[in-house]
């Protein structure tokens, strides 16, 4: 008596599909670093549980003192030097320069992708292949991380909440995770290695200015694996805000950018210095009190979203927290904008 032959499995279906798409769409992963030694190992550990069929891997050692490009080389990474301390910016443009395939997918070095991310990716640029103005595809944070306190979980909501609201077919990127086809890269110049926070979003406003956009596909994540401090995202809000307030836009990106922002976050940036200032002048005139009453609910109204998602995310006490400490990030932002430039150190 013989035994029924058995068809292949959604499994085996899946992997054959995996193979099909990885021979179609070559991916260079560019991971720059430095000193990354912390985080990299996890990050080099869950790429290699994707489909690396048809992908090279480079990591940039922008000059770490760790064991960085040990243990990139350990992974079998292609190990590049960038001899001198230069930035992420640089690093992403010299690994660019040095991959060899036609789409690159540019991997913070703590950032730990999920095992079908790699696969995911592929999907996407294959269903968007018609579509000339798709630039590339953009990843995001997991929601779930392996850290409890509360400033990790309350930046990490912050940037899954801005993608979850941002439309899927999006002007700006995230360098966090994003793949991007090289033509287009090669065409925009790349990153400008001038900048240390904000190179991200030039790059999108330069590209988003003409006409290209980028897919953020929800089901490309990775859990961004570090730790943030009070101070520390105080001082990263500093640096980003001084940074970005220093670039100077060419007008047809300034516009563009003007029409792609929301309304109510740049009402968020205002608000909180607004009321502040109230509070002050209710000293002399206690009507202020009542003005200032009424902004510091208009500025909760406008971030009600956000708090109702922390709340089903992490709770009402964590909601209650992330509330009052986004009214202080807000004004720290307004803070960082109102000082001269020349005190901006």
């Amino acid at each position: 008596m013989s035994l029924p032959i058995k068809g292949p499995t959604k499994t085996d279906k899946r992997a054959q599909e995996a193979k099909e798409l990885a021979a179609r769409w070559p991916i260079s992963v560019v991971i720059p670093g430095h000193n990354a030694a912390a985080h990299l190992e996890s990050c080099l550990k869950a790429l290699a549980a994707n489909n690396l069929e048809n992908t090279e891997i480079v990591f940039v050692d922008d000059r770490s003192t760790d064991r960085s490009s040990e243990i990139a080389a350990r992974f079998g990474c292609r190990c590049i030097q960038t001899g001198s301390r230069q930035g992420p910016a640089a690093a992403r443009n010299l690994g660019f320069k040095q991959a060899v395939h036609p789409h690159l997918l540019f991997l913070d070095s703590d950032v730990v992708l999920l095992p079908d991310a790699l696969t995911r990716v592929r999907e996407a640029l294959d269903l968007y292949a018609h579509r000339p103005d798709v630039a590339g595809v953009l990843g995001q944070y997991a929601e779930e991380l392996p850290w409890t306190d509360f400033f990790t979980n309350y930046k990490n909501l912050a940037a899954c909440y801005l993608y979850r609201i941002t439309e899927t077919q999006s002007p700006f990127l995230h360098t966090a995770m994003f793949c991007i086809s090289r033509t287009v890269f090669e065409e925009s110049g790349g990153f400008d290695p001038h900048l240390t926070h904000g190179e991200d979003f030039r790059l999108g406003t330069l590209l988003g200015s003409r006409g290209y956009r980028f897919i953020i596909d929800r089901n490309v994540n990775g859990q961004h694996l570090k730790r943030y401090s009070f101070v520390g995202i105080l001082r990263e809000d500093w640096r980003r805000v001084r940074q970005l307030a220093s670039i100077r836009l060419p007008l047809e990106e300034r516009r563009f950018s003007y029409r792609a922002h929301r309304w109510n976050r740049l009402l968020s940036v205002v608000l909180p210095g607004v009321t502040v200032a109230c509070l002050a002048l209710a000293v002399i005139n206690p009507l202020f009190l009542r003005v200032s009453a009424v902004l510091l609910l208009g500025f909760f109204l406008l971030n009600l979203p956000f708090l109702l998602y922390c709340r089903r995310k992490r709770g009402i006490w964590f909601a209650l927290r992330a509330g009052a400490f986004l009214f202080l990030e807000m004004l720290w932002a307004e803070l960082a904008l109102a000082v001269p430039r020349k005190l901006r150190k």
